[in-house]
């Protein structure tokens, strides 16, 4: 079995893969976004740009891979505490300078409710739409997802089936495949995903691949399987977003096949080592900025909700840039690095009182 935190940082390949996807999402937002949110000209990097909201279904697949490797075989107290590291301290941050901009300039993002010391409470716990409660900001909602596939995670751990991965795969699959993939929330669609489990069971499958955990063809059937409900569901993704914008000719659907069988083919050469990223040792570092980078760029949104109509759309596309990117930077090294060691310091005392 491969040990979790010394290969992780062996796989480059995944780092600069959920890097680019930050960027994807990030420019998605910034380009073809904000050209339809404010009515405003086009980018010229529209037409590919708009397909950068696949960067999401490339995290959700990306997690199924590491926090499987992560958890894989360790307790369910080291999931957590590990789990709880790595999402809460960037999130806290981004909740109160969200609360605090939007508290001082009055500025409501769109689709969000009034902000109010309630809701930002409700937020900071990070289960806010499990408590019926709306996200505070826009990228909240793909945490509600990480969130639910990390309790299934978590009962496995506890109840110790790692034996039996394969066979709650098959079951979750096969859910995913029955019901609707926009099913009304309820306890089985937070926590069974149906919408993007196929993602994260993929990252799932993949990892089990490289570690040979069972006989080839009983992975690569499901894989196989995995793909096709992959590509159903965004389908019905490319369908509902045309309808949204009454124009067909927004995404095409081929386009969207493309980039799904991509993500699938890189990541079965990666479980099957056929990749060789060790000469982008360094600028794999990148992709410890992902995850404040998906954060923080929407406070480059909020550059084109203020002055998007006034000022040269081009000019706000390279500030917006520069301020994700250094935000994210900032957060990194003075946050999730500086206060890492006191916190799990912190986490693991309170485990040990409540035993």
């Amino acid at each position: 079995m491969l040990s979790s935190q010394k290969d992780h940082f062996r796989f480059y390949e995944l780092d600069i893969m959920r890097f680019l996807a930050a960027l994807a999402v990030m420019f998605y937002h910034f380009t073809f976004g904000s050209s339809r949110l404010l009515g405003t000209p086009t980018f010229g990097i529209d037409i590919i740009m708009r397909y950068g909201y696949l960067g999401v279904d490339a995290f959700f697949m990306i997690s199924g891979y590491v926090v499987l490797m992560s958890a894989m075989n360790k307790s369910p107290k080291y999931f957590v505490i590990s789990r709880v590291l790595r999402l809460y301290p960037a999130y806290w941050v981004c909740c109160i300078i969200t609360f605090a901009i939007i508290y001082i300039t009055k500025i409501t993002p769109p689709d969000t409710p009034p902000v109010t010391l309630k809701l930002f409470a409700y937020n900071l716990t990070m289960f806010q739409e499990f408590l019926g409660k709306a996200n505070m900001y826009g990228v909240f909602w793909t945490l509600t997802y990480e969130l639910g596939f990390y309790f299934i995670i978590l009962l496995i751990s506890a109840l110790k089936l790692w034996k039996n991965l394969l066979l709650i795969l098959s079951l979750w699959l096969l859910y995913t495949l029955t019901i609707n993939y926009s099913a009304p929330n309820n306890a089985f669609s937070f926590f069974l995903i149906p919408k993007y489990s196929s993602y994260f069971i993929a990252g799932m499958l993949f990892y089990l691949l490289r570690t040979k955990y069972a006989s080839s063809w009983k992975i690569y059937s499901l894989l196989i399987l995995c793909f096709l409900v992959n590509l159903k569901n965004n389908l019905l993704i490319v369908q509902e977003m045309n309808d949204f914008y009454h124009d067909s000719s927004i995404y095409n659907k081929y386009v969207v096949i493309f980039i799904v069988t991509i993500f699938y083919i890189f990541f079965l050469l990666s479980a099957l080592n056929k990749l060789d990223f060790k000469w982008l040792k360094y600028p794999a570092k990148l992709g410890v900025l992902t995850y404040p980078l998906y954060l923080m760029h929407g406070f480059g949104i909020g550059l084109f909700l203020i002055w998007g109509t006034s000022v040269n759309k081009y000019v706000l596309l390279f500030f917006a840039t520069l301020l994700s990117v250094t935000l994210s930077f900032l957060v990194y090294q003075f946050i999730e690095e500086k206060f890492r060691g006191k916190f799990k310091l912190l986490l693991t005392n309170l485990f040990d009182k409540l035993k």
